[in-house]
């Protein structure tokens, strides 16, 4: 930098960069016009400048998603001290997934690594839920069991469930169990949602096979507390608040996030009624009765910022309850009418970050007990229309013997990433997570031990996974060239008695240790600014989790001996784009896996997870966001992946399609925004569709599939229960600012067609469906 010749007078413009609400926006481009001086915000939205002495400046502040803010100011202004710059948003640039500019958001799209940025924050007023942003993405499928509180499996590029895992700012979400999720988290927690696909980076570390979900929660250094709540249909109700307090100095900062979930989920499905009298069976629908859902979540957290010996250090402490109605097991062939689960913790959590000149340090621990508890005590069973038919011979309604199981799962988790920049263009990165999870509790009504009566939950089960990474990011060509090396090194063990897949106790002691090595390649090379190609190659491995092997002491039965599963996985993709006109990408994906762990349903009430010998397979997304005019934009994608069975010595799965797994959809939405309603008033407008082809719930011989190309249309040369039919989804709203950007109301009414939507293992969702929801900021 050239330094200003001696005696000549210089001026220090500082200030402060935020958003509409305050919260301070890192990487906008500042700029002091007929100079040649600028800079980025750093990470609080701050910056500062020596310029030349002048009566005047004319100050350019530009960041991308918001309105380009020039001003002038005084030179006795700026001796006043720093000025704050407040950017309006832009909404013609904001969509749910795209690229933001050059900040970590910003910057996540644009790696070698392919992501998708999900941008809460432009939608944070609908009333939509995480899982409905996530399914409008290319590639994503999010598919759940039933209504709000159902368990929810992720698929993404061929792989699915726990092969994608799920973090949490960087960090393995399983310590939280089933209180904080994909389906729970409210939009206006989060800053962004980063999906990657394929290989991961060294940062998360994690052994993944087809990729991760980033929940990236705000982050913020002002006052501000904000608020929402959303009522709709089927009695269900969500609130948020998020508090933040931080002194003057920005040294200390105190805060709080809670969540409340609630809904009786008590929509019209379609089921078979058996009649108890002549035990004939005939369709019916009916109206869900003991399906309700409730969820309690509050975390509260404080800190130190911007200290010599600290970056941050933040310590929480978590608190959640679930209580879930269970109105039926892994299909909906036998309705239950008193059987309930319920989960609760208190998590404490510590986490420490400094950057030492090159050297950066992230450390993160954990521990926590995890209570899951079932009850199932009905002595007779139940049909679909709620009548209750006593049966003195049961002690339980899903299973003959009952149960009264409480199972308390010990997490300890520690994550510690180290970063060196060795040279300009030369990132290395280590990062090691290491899980201690045990399992123990009791049931009085649950399985003993032949010959000494003892309760199999009593017998401790113990499981050890640690995950070392370590990888190098270069950049070539003046920066056209981007690599990423990464190589991984994985161990597990577990300790237990085996149980069968019926909770039968086997009495053998089982014990397992595998170690295994993994190496990935990620490469970006930039055609143009705007423009450029993607590869990314990797041998990966993927343990089994705990709740995999262990259950979750309800509807997901155990499985020790599950083996890991192996994947090579290639990605190629293209993107292009022009500014407020368009973006366009393209990806191709090849995957060959062995051992792939697959969740399937067995004997109609229980989920399991078993390993499929032999899967391959390829796919293809596309996703399209064309401007066509200042205020109307447009958005399309489409999936199609094609994972099929190999080697299987049998003729009739011989190159089936892999079960459950949906192997096209597509997505399609229309934005608008107009400004100046009323008083200073603007309304958002938005529509969306969403089309998944039929598949198939279990193995279908590849003669049988539909004749129509790549089998994207025709029928399939069988009738039979386990088709899951072709769904479309048509959804509309809007969102209304009276006034500002303060307060705001938002309506969507969801499946407004009330089509048929079937889900995971068949399970029927609801059709239509109205919601309303009001947020307010106070800053």
């Amino acid at each position: 930098m050239r330094l200003p010749a001696a005696g000549q007078e210089t001026t220090i413009i500082s200030g402060i960069v935020q958003d509409g609400q305050g919260k301070p926006l890192p990487g906008a481009s500042v700029t002091v016009m007929n100079t040649v001086k600028g800079t980025l915000t750093d990470s609080l939205g701050a910056f500062r400048i020596t310029v030349p002495a002048m009566e005047s400046y004319k100050i350019d502040i530009q960041h991308i998603g918001f309105k380009k803010l020039t001003r002038t100011i005084a030179r006795k202004d700026i001796r006043k001290g720093g000025i704050t710059f407040t950017l309006l948003d832009d909404q013609t640039q904001l969509s749910e997934v795209q690229v933001m500019g050059q900040s970590e958001t910003q910057q996540a799209k644009l790696q070698p690594i392919k992501a998708e940025v999900i941008n809460t924050k432009a939608v944070q007023q609908q009333p939509s839920s995480l899982v409905e942003l996530m399914n409008r993405s290319a590639g994503i499928r999010i598919r759940q069991t039933g209504g709000l509180g159902s368990n929810s499996g992720l698929m993404m590029n061929g792989f699915q469930d726990r092969a994608i895992k799920n973090f949490r700012d960087g960090i393995p979400l399983d310590y939280l169990g089933a209180g904080y999720n994909i389906s729970l988290v409210p939009v206006n927690m989060l800053e962004r949602v980063e999906v990657y696909k394929g290989v991961l980076p060294t940062a998360l570390g994690a052994d993944a096979l087809g990729g991760a979900v980033n929940m990236v929660t705000k982050k913020s250094l002002y006052r501000y507390a904000e608020a929402s709540y959303e009522i709709a249909s089927f009695n269900t109700h969500r609130a948020s608040l998020n508090a933040l307090y931080s002194d003057t100095t920005r040294h200390f900062f105190v805060g709080a996030d809670a969540f409340l979930n609630r809904s009786d989920n008590n929509y019209k499905v379609d089921v078979t009624v058996t009649d108890q009298e002549t035990a004939a069976r005939t369709p019916a629908t009916v109206r869900l009765f003991h399906n309700q859902f409730t969820n309690y979540y509050t975390e509260g957290y404080a800190g130190l910022t911007n200290l010599r010996w600290v970056d941050e250090l933040r310590v929480g402490v978590t608190w959640f309850h679930i209580n879930r109605q269970n109105q039926y097991g892994a299909s909906m062939s036998q309705p239950f009418g008193a059987s309930v689960s319920r989960q609760h913790s208190v998590i404490p959590t510590l986490r420490y970050r400094k950057k030492f000149g090159r050297l950066g340090i992230d450390q993160f621990l954990t521990a926590s007990n995890i209570h899951t508890a079932q009850v199932d005590t009905a002595r007779g069973t139940y049909d679909w229309y709620g009548r209750f038919i006593p049966s003195p011979s049961r002690l339980g309604e899903i299973s003959m013997q009952g149960s009264l199981s409480d199972i308390k799962f010990s997490y300890f988790t520690s994550r510690t990433h180290l970063s060196y920049q060795a040279a300009e263009n030369h990132l290395v990165e280590f990062n090691v997570v290491s899980t201690n999870i045990g399992r123990t509790g009791t049931d009085p009504m649950g399985l003993t031990l032949p010959g000494t009566g003892q309760d199999i939950l009593s017998l401790p089960a113990k499981y050890y996974k640690i995950i070392g990474a370590a990888g190098v990011q270069s950049v070539f060509l003046n920066g056209k060239l981007t690599n990423n090396l990464i190589a991984k090194f994985f161990h597990y063990n577990t300790s237990t008695i085996n149980v069968d897949m019926y909770g039968t106790a086997l009495g053998e002691h089982r014990a397992t240790s595998e170690n295994s090595f993994g190496i990935a390649e990620a490469v970006k090379f930039a055609l143009t600014g705007n423009t450029f190609l993607r590869f990314s190659a990797e041998a990966a491995t993927r343990l089994p989790e705990q709740d995999e092997m262990f259950g979750d002491g309800n509807f997901h039965r155990s499985n020790f001996l599950l083996t890991p599963e192996k994947s090579t996985n290639i990605n190629l993709g293209f993107r292009t784009e022009k500014r407020n006109a368009y973006s366009l990408e393209v990806n191709t994906f090849y995957r060959i896996t062995k051992d792939l762990i697959l969740k399937v349903p067995i004997d109609f009430l229980f989920t399991q997870n078993q390993n499929v010998e032999n899967v391959k397979g390829l796919g293809l997304e596309a996703d399209l966001t064309v401007s066509l005019n200042r205020w109307l934009r447009a958005n399309g994608n489409f999936t199609y992946q094609d994972f099929r069975l190999f080697d299987t010595q049998n003729r009739q799965t011989e190159k089936a399609r892999l079960r459950n797994t949906p192997y096209f959809f597509a997505n399609l939405g229309l934005n608008s925004t107009l400004n100046h309603i009323g008083n200073n008033g603007k309304i958002h407008l938005y529509y969306f569709f969403t089309f998944v082809r039929e598949y198939y719930l279990n193995y279908v011989p590849k003669n049988l599939e539909p004749d129509g190309f790549l089998g994207l249309w025709g029928k399939a040369k069988f009738d039979a229960p386990n088709i899951i039919p072709n769904q479309g989804l048509h959804s509309a709203g809007f969102t209304y600012h009276p006034g500002g950007e303060r307060f705001s109301i938002g309506f969507q009414a969801k499946n407004f067609l009330n089509a048929r939507i079937y889900d995971n293992f068949r399970i029927q969702n609801a059709g239509r469906s109205l919601h309303l929801k009001l947020n307010y900021t106070l800053k």
